[in-house]
């Protein structure tokens, strides 16, 4: 590709620096960091339509660790999860391919998923690996409908393009969105996107509006009560991107695994009026830190709430605190 038809991106882990990367210009991309653990999730999309679907997980390795991280133990992990692959795939063996760049390494594999169908957030074509720039761990799937799809190809080169800078970017990501609005109201926050038909409100009582940890992502918001160890946190995206709840869940909970981070504990279903909630807890010493990840889809936008509350409390009670909370949100159509 002519490299004037490419846009340099930085995407940003918090406190760690930032994975850069040159992607085609008509690309749509967003992002969320999480500052435990240092991390930032990052996707790209087409302008329009599910041509592809490109997801990544850049982590921040901890110097502890970063000496058995090696090409081998990554070769390892990739043909792990390529022999599962393999389970629901049309091929028989998925053969890992070598991914090196200046100062990326790593490895892929692509299979034909067997039984997917041409429906909604549906594809059959699926590449998926590793590699490592820096400190930073990058697991990515590239998913797409048309087998000789030039993205597949243009993502791969991107990735070993990569390069890793321990400057944090503070210019955002292009989106065709806009940035978050956030507007201060009577007992809360009017929170709305440009390009977006919604608009939600959150009660403030102790809440406070936090440094965005990554500048990355003009979608993302951030609201903190130190006092409480309560965060509100989450994006808007557009409604195509989200392929339900279950499926979100499963996905996500896929890459932790993948990431080593533990997996959750008491996980359940729920609905709290038209939000679709998945409620769990992540063990931590000396107490409880319980979330509910909340979905809302309306007119072309999906919002992706996350509410956190570490403390002291027994489960039940933080749940029914973070349950209580997303009851008082709002969401609405603009005038």
């Amino acid at each position: 590709m002519n490299p004037s038809m490419l846009i340099a991106l930085a995407f940003t882990v918090p406190g760690h620096g930032s994975l850069l990367l040159n992607a085609p210009k008509e690309w749509q991309s967003s992002a969320q960091a999480l500052q435990s653990p240092p991390s930032v999730a990052f996707r790209f999309r087409p302008a329009s339509g599910e041509a592809f679907s490109i997801q990544v997980t850049s982590l921040w390795i901890d110097p502890v660790r970063q000496a058995n991280v090696t090409p081998d133990s990554i070769k390892e992990s990739v043909r792990s999860a390529a022999a599962e692959s393999v389970s629901r795939a049309a091929e028989k063996e998925a053969p890992l391919v070598e991914l090196r760049g200046k100062e990326a390494i790593g490895y892929y594999f692509s299979v034909t998923d067997r039984e997917s169908s041409s429906g909604p957030g549906q594809y059959r074509y699926m590449t998926q690996g590793t590699f490592v720039t820096g400190p930073l761990m990058n697991v990515f799937t590239i998913l797409h409908r048309d087998a000789a799809a030039p993205e597949k190809e243009q993502a791969l080169r991107a990735f070993a393009n990569a390069t890793y800078t321990k400057v944090e970017s503070n210019d955002a990501i292009a989106s065709e969105g806009g940035s978050i609005q956030v507007q201060d109201v009577d007992g809360g926050y009017r929170l709305s996107l440009p390009a977006s038909r919604l608009v939600m409100t959150i009660p403030r009582e102790g809440l406070k509006k936090a440094p965005n940890p990554s500048s990355a992502s003009p979608s993302y918001f951030y609201f903190i009560d130190e006092q409480q160890g309560l965060s509100v946190s989450g994006w808007f995206e557009p409604a195509e991107g989200f392929r339900g709840t279950r499926r979100s869940w499963e996905a996500e909970t896929k890459e932790w695994k993948r990431r080593g981070i533990p997996g959750p504990q008491q996980v359940s279903f729920t609905k709290v009026g038209d939000w679709d909630a998945v409620l769990y807890d992540v063990p931590v010493s000396g107490g409880t830190n319980s979330h509910v990840r909340a979905h809302w889809v309306q007119a072309g936008t999906w919002i992706d709430l996350h509410l956190s509350l570490t403390s002291t409390l027994p489960s039940a009670a933080s749940r029914t605190s973070l349950l209580e909370l997303l009851k008082t949100v709002r969401v609405k159509q603009k005038d």
